[in-house]
């Protein structure tokens, strides 16, 4: 007897213990998915993804352990709309399928504490919603716009259920490139997360003026995310230049913080600096500094900027011989200063192994022109190029050259082919001639060709040698 005794009292222990392990996991999947919905409601999305997630696992277990449960079909839905607007789709749209399907209502039977009446009615709302955010992140927003459409014209639909659904329908249009039906979506709605996402559909289709206002807006507003730097460079590749000015005006009144502010002035000025607007770059590139801090990377890149743009602002090879050396050990490791370490490198090897044709000399200034645009330089080399007398078959294309970068001596220059250099093909081609009967439009592009295959050669070499180093450096920690 005492030992029956023993075995019904271990069973009603574990039936106890089992029932208090059931209704826990209930609770505590409806306890999540309220904080889930709270957080929804305060545009910490990520906060209730996270709180969905841990909804569904807790009803899941439920679910699983528990196939005779009444409450099955109410602790499905849970686990069905916490995966999906978790993110968990295929989890999610299975269990979701299943509550659809199942034929007694969300209800959890055998629960004494009212319901309200309209319980059912929101969870077909709820799972409406679940799955169309699953549509929108499966690329099937069409059927996630006749889902969000299905449920905004529902009589009594909870504040919550609405929200989610014009955002999701919101997402869907932008998802489709419908950016017109975005706010007869949002209708009242406000949301600090879908001005983002509508930035990133506008981007993605060009449409830049709708990029600058919502950004602008943003700015405006101190709201900053990584997507405002990308806005900014997009718009400076673009040419939107006055665009951009505008995104990066707005986080400066903004109130934003100088950190960020700094990538957005640096973004400006490197959109500025590519495309030869080095007055511009030069305002964007000191404020990035007085805003990261001198010692800082970002004020290094910025510095490495300002050199390079004195290099090209500049008349004379000295100023490109002491960019180098005037740099710190923070701004070399730079990708721009490495980068101009190299073409300078080049320019030089080129000058030193002219050897009197002026072959060297004058790819030494189609280099500077045409990869570090120090069009000054390049002018008063090729302008040297064409003085020298034994480049005198390079002189005519040299003299064309320099009179293209300096538009006030170009007449000058022109004369001067066509009186001193009538033989030549670029005589013939200002004079409307056909360039190929004349004897250098063979000879001097062959010239060149040489001279430029030896000394890439030698700088492949030297470069080669210089990044080794740098590797080298990098990996042991060296500054």
């Amino acid at each position: 007897m005492r030992l029956r005794a023993g075995g019904a009292g271990l069973l009603l222990l574990l039936g106890v213990s089992t029932g208090c392990v059931y209704y826990n996991g209930v609770y505590n999947a409806e306890a999540e998915a309220r904080t889930a919905i709270t957080r929804l409601g305060q545009d910490r999305e990520e906060d209730a993804r996270e709180a969905f997630r841990r909804s569904a696992a807790a009803a899941e277990s439920v679910y699983l352990r528990h196939p005779e449960s009444p409450w099955r079909t109410h602790v499905g839905y849970l686990a069905g709309r916490g995966a999906a607007l978790a993110g968990e789709c295929d989890q999610g749209e299975r269990r979701l399928r299943e509550f659809l399907s199942a034929d007694q209502p969300a209800d959890r039977r055998g629960e004494r504490r009212r319901r309200s009446p309209n319980a059912h009615e929101e969870a077909m709302q709820w799972t409406l919603v679940a799955l169309a955010s699953c549509d929108v992140r499966l690329a099937r927003p069409a059927v996630a716009r006749e889902r969000v459409d299905s449920i905004l014209v529902r009589p009594r639909l909870a504040r919550a259920v609405s929200r989610q659904a014009r955002l999701w329908g919101a997402r869907a249009a932008l998802a489709q490139g419908d950016l017109e039906a975005v706010p007869r979506y949002l209708g009242p709605v406000a949301s600090a997360t879908l001005p983002w996402e509508l930035l990133g559909a506008a981007l993605a289709i060009r449409a830049y003026a709708t990029v600058e206002s919502l950004t602008v807006d943003r700015g405006l507003r101190g709201d900053y995310r990584d997507e405002a730097q990308r806005a900014v460079r997009e718009l400076a590749s673009a040419r939107w230049f006055g665009s951009a000015e505008r995104v990066v005006a707005a986080y400066d009144r903004g109130r934003t913080r100088a950190a960020p502010r700094a990538l957005l002035h640096l973004a400006l000025a490197d959109g500025l600096f590519r495309t030869g607007d080095d007055s511009t770059a030069a305002r964007h590139l000191r404020e990035t500094i007085d805003l990261a801090g001198r010692d800082s990377l970002l004020a290094a890149e910025a510095g490495a900027r300002l050199g390079v743009i004195a290099v090209r602002r500049g008349n004379a090879m000295e100023t490109g011989d002491s960019l180098w050396a005037a740099m710190d050990s923070l701004t070399r490791r730079t990708s721009v200063a490495q980068r101009f370490r190299e073409q300078w490198l080049l320019v030089r090897l080129l000058v030193a192994r002219d050897e009197g044709t002026g072959a060297g000399r004058f790819l030494a200034a189609e280099v500077l022109r045409d990869s570090l645009r120090a069009t000054a330089v390049a002018a008063r080399l090729f302008a040297d190029v064409g003085r020298s007398p034994m480049a005198a078959s390079l002189a005519p294309l040299a003299w064309h050259a320099a009179g293209l970068l300096r538009p006030d001596s170009a007449d000058e220059y022109r004369r001067r082919i066509l009186t001193e250099y009538g033989f030549s093909a670029v005589a013939a081609r200002l004079a409307g001639e056909d360039p190929a009967s004349r004897p250098d439009f063979v000879s001097s592009p062959e010239l060149l060709r040489f001279a430029w295959g030896e000394t890439v050669r030698v700088w492949g070499d030297s470069v080669r040698r210089l990044r080794s180093t740098r590797g080298s450096t990098t990996r042991s920690g060296a500054p």
